[in-house]
């Protein structure tokens, strides 16, 4: 087998599938989850949209071992697949609550495995942003290139466009450190330093405000930090 046939993954279950619990009786996953032994707590950071606010949640995690039963109308599929489970429940009360069951190929045996695939799950909403920026902002698939090699060059250079995108917008919330240089060219902060004079010599975090505002960014007391698509209008004006 490849490398890639070998990939794990990790996979939130959004149905109550039919299971073989590890005693050899049959069950159902969110329904066993819920009864599955608790490793510990952690804290994690739930990030705002859809009408959630972001707020920090403290949950219980809890993990163990199943198999799926094959789905009865599929004939294509007969075996069981063996998965580790990790449920995740929010302790305090919220109006709508966390309640995550994680099905994955990593191993769950200690706490600290389980709080790596939880980690390793809340980086969706940063994959999700980055693949937004991709699509909406480079619009990679727009591009009409003709092989996959040249499909290959663009998408490096749009990939680290990307990045560069979501950590200035990290940098402009606070939420990371990094030089200014690091992100901006020269000639883009000596631009940034001539319109908003009072970056000269300043933090990271303003020289990435500064780019939002270009980008339309009001920056105002009650304005929450600028999202990826300011930030993106911001550093293409910039670039311009």
């Amino acid at each position: 087998m490849t490398d890639e046939l070998n990939a794990g993954f990790i996979v939130r279950a959004n149905q109550n599938r039919c299971i073989q619990t590890p005693s050899g009786t049959d069950g159902r996953l969110i329904d066993w989850s819920e009864e599955i032994p608790e490793q510990g707590r952690t804290s994690i950071e739930i990030e705002q949209g859809s009408g959630r606010k972001a707020r920090k949640a403290e949950v219980t995690v809890k993990a163990g071992s199943c198999e799926l039963l094959p789905p009865q109308n599929d004939p294509t599929h007969t075996e069981p697949v063996a998965v580790n489970v990790v449920r995740i429940d929010e302790v305090r009360e919220q109006d709508d609550p966390i309640q995550w069951v994680l099905l994955t190929t990593e191993s769950v045996a200690e706490f600290s495995d389980s709080l790596s695939v939880v980690e390793s799950y809340c980086a969706r909403w940063t994959i999700e942003d980055w693949h937004k920026v991709l699509k909406t902002g480079c619009r990679i698939e727009e591009r009409r290139l003709e092989t996959w090699e040249r499909m290959e060059v663009l998408l490096s250079v749009y990939s680290v466009i990307a990045w560069k995108v979501l950590e200035l917008r990290e940098l402009a919330r606070g939420d990371a450190y990094c030089s200014p240089d690091v992100l901006l060219s020269e000639t883009e902060r000596s631009i940034l330093e001539t319109k908003f004079p009072e970056l000269t010599d300043n933090e990271a975090q303003a020289y990435a405000i500064a780019v939002a505002k270009i980008g339309g960014y009001l920056d105002r007391s009650s304005d929450p930090p600028p999202g990826w698509e300011t930030m993106w209008k911001g550093l293409k004006k910039l670039q311009t």
